[in-house]
C-alpha cells in the first residue's frame, strides 16, 4: 500500500480522494504501465493487454465499463471502495500526466531513419500516373508537408484539399491509405455529424471518398468547413462538449474529371490527374518502409521551413491548370463560343436582329459567317442575351448567370463604354 494515501481520523483510506485513487493508478504496476492518454488523438487507452480480475482487455480505446471493473479490482486490491466521483476524477488527472502521441513518435523515427533520397517529387508520378512537373511536384510536397505540419502545430491553418482525379482501380485512395495508416479514413459521410467529427481527430489524412460528404453540402458550407481550424463538438460519454484542433489533412477522389464547379472558391482545391501515363507501379506495393522514407523526407522539408502555401505566381498556374477540371454546362459553352466568334467590321451598326442570326448561324455553324474579321473588344449583357440565347434582361435567371460567367473570365472586366454614341453597362476585353 502506498504510503501516502489521504487517511480518515479513523485511520482508513478516504474513499471520496481523487488524489487516492491518482496513488492508487500509480503504484499498482500493471496500471500505470498500461493505461495512457494519446494526445494525437486526444483519448485514454490501453496500450498493452491488460487483465483486471477476472475482465481482460485488449490494447486499444478505453472501454466505457473501464470505471466499474477498476472499482471492483481496487476494491480487491485495497480492500476500497472508492465512490464514482473519486475513480472519475482520478482516472482523468492520471490520464493528463501519461501523454504520449504515437504519431509524433512515427514522424521522429521515421526522420531520424531517413537516407537522404528524394522520392516525393516522383510519387505520385511513379504510383498514379500523373505529369511529371514541377506544380505536381510542389503540390504533393505542400500536402505532405502541411500533414507533418499539423501534427507538430495542431492550430495550424491549411485551406487546401487535395482532390485525386482519375479512373476506378488507379489507386487513388490505395496510395492515401498507404500513407496515412494507422490514421487514416474514409470512413466519413458528411462534414456536420459529431460521430463522423470524431473518426476525423483520429486520422492523420481524411479521405472524402468519392466526395460523398463535399456533395451534401452548399459550397459556401464547404468553404466553411475547410478553413475551420478547430471542430466543436461533445464526445460520446464526455461530460461537455469540447474545441477539438483539426490535426488532419483533407483529401478527396473522384472519378469525374470535370468536377469543379464553383468558379470563386476552386483556389482551395488542388486536383491531380491520375492516369496520364502508365505507373510504373500500384501504391497497394508501398513498403513500410518506403512509407517511413517518404515521411522522413517530409519531416526534413518541414523542418526546413518547406511553404505549405503558394506563391503568387504558382497560384496563377493553379488556375490555368484548374480549367481542365471546371464543369462547363451548355450556357457556358455557348458563351465562350460566342465570345470567340469573329464579327464583321459593321457589327456595332447592325441592327439586332441581323447580330442574333448572324450569331445563331456561326453557333449552328451554318452558312454566312465566314465573312467575320474581328472579335469582339466590348460586349453589352443585354446583347448576349439577345443574340446567343434569344432573351433580354426580364429573364433575370438567365441574366444573373451570364453577368457571373463573365464575371469569372480572367480576360474579360466589367466596364461602361460606348456603343454607337450610347453608354452602355457590360463587359470589356482585357488587352494582353
Amino acid at each position: 500500500m502506498p504510503a501516502k494515501f489521504q487517511m480518515t481520523k479513523d485511520d482508513n483510506i478516504k474513499v471520496n480522494s481523487s488524489y487516492n485513487v491518482l496513488l492508487a493508478l500509480k503504484h499498482d504496476y500493471k496500471l500505470n504501465g498500461s493505461l495512457r492518454y494519446n494526445e494525437f488523438n486526444e483519448d485514454s487507452e490501453i496500450v498493452e493487454p491488460l487483465t483486471l480480475g477476472d475482465t481482460k482487455y485488449d490494447v486499444g480505446e478505453l472501454p466505457a465499463d473501464f470505471e466499474s471493473v477498476l472499482s471492483v479490482y481496487l476494491e480487491q486490491e485495497l480492500d476500497v471502495v472508492f465512490t464514482g466521483v473519486a475513480i472519475k476524477n482520478g482516472l482523468e488527472v492520471f490520464f493528463s500526466q501519461k501523454k504520449y502521441n504515437p504519431v509524433k513518435e512515427y514522424m521522429e523515427e521515421c526522420f531520424k531513419n531517413w537516407d537522404g533520397e528524394t522520392r516525393i517529387n516522383s510519387l505520385f508520378r511513379d504510383y498514379l500516373g500523373t505529369e511529371d512537373t514541377e506544380l505536381i511536384q510542389n503540390i504533393t510536397s505542400i500536402f505532405l508537408v502541411a500533414a507533418v505540419k499539423k501534427v507538430y502545430e495542431p492550430d495550424f491553418k491549411f485551406d487546401y484539399v487535395l482532390d485525386l482525379v482519375g479512373g476506378q482501380g488507379i489507386g487513388k485512395t490505395s496510395i492515401l491509405q498507404k500513407l496515412g495508416g494507422a490514421w487514416y479514413t474514409d470512413s466519413i459521410t458528411d462534414f456536420q455529424n459529431k460521430d463522423n467529427f470524431e473518426l476525423m481527430i483520429r486520422s492523420l489524412i481524411v479521405n472524402d471518398d468519392e466526395m460523398v460528404a463535399s456533395k451534401k453540402l452548399g459550397f459556401a458550407e464547404l468553404k466553411a468547413f475547410i478553413t475551420k481550424t478547430h471542430l466543436r463538438f461533445r464526445k460520446a460519454y464526455a461530460r461537455r462538449s469540447q474545441e477539438y484542433p483539426k490535426k488532419f489533412i483533407l483529401a478527396r477522389t473522384t472519378n469525374e474529371v470535370a468536377y469543379l464547379r464553383d468558379k470563386t472558391g476552386e483556389r482551395r482545391f488542388l486536383p491531380v490527374m491520375a492516369g496520364v501515363n502508365t505507373p510504373i507501379k500500384h501504391p497497394m506495393e508501398m513498403e513500410d518502409n518506403f512509407i517511413k522514407q517518404i515521411w522522413g523526407e517530409a519531416m526534413t522539408l518541414y523542418r526546413g521551413g518547406y511553404p505549405t502555401s503558394f506563391s503568387k505566381e504558382e497560384e496563377k498556374e493553379l488556375e490555368t491548370y484548374r480549367e481542365q477540371f471546371m464543369y462547363i454546362d451548355e450556357i457556358e459553352n455557348m458563351l465562350d463560343e460566342y465570345l470567340e466568334m469573329k464579327v464583321p467590321a459593321e457589327w456595332e451598326t447592325m441592327d439586332s436582329f441581323k447580330q442574333g442570326l448572324y450569331t445563331q448561324n456561326y453557333l449552328n455553324n451554318r452558312v454566312n459567317t465566314n465573312n467575320g474579321i474581328k472579335l469582339q473588344d466590348k460586349i453589352a449583357t443585354r446583347d448576349i442575351l439577345a443574340n446567343v440565347f434569344d432573351s433580354d434582361a426580364k429573364n433575370q435567371k438567365l441574366s444573373k448567370k451570364v453577368n457571373y460567367l463573365m464575371t469569372n473570365k480572367s480576360n474579360w472586366e466589367a466596364g461602361v463604354f460606348k456603343i454607337n454614341k450610347k453608354a452602355t453597362r457590360g463587359f470589356v476585353r482585357k488587352k494582353v
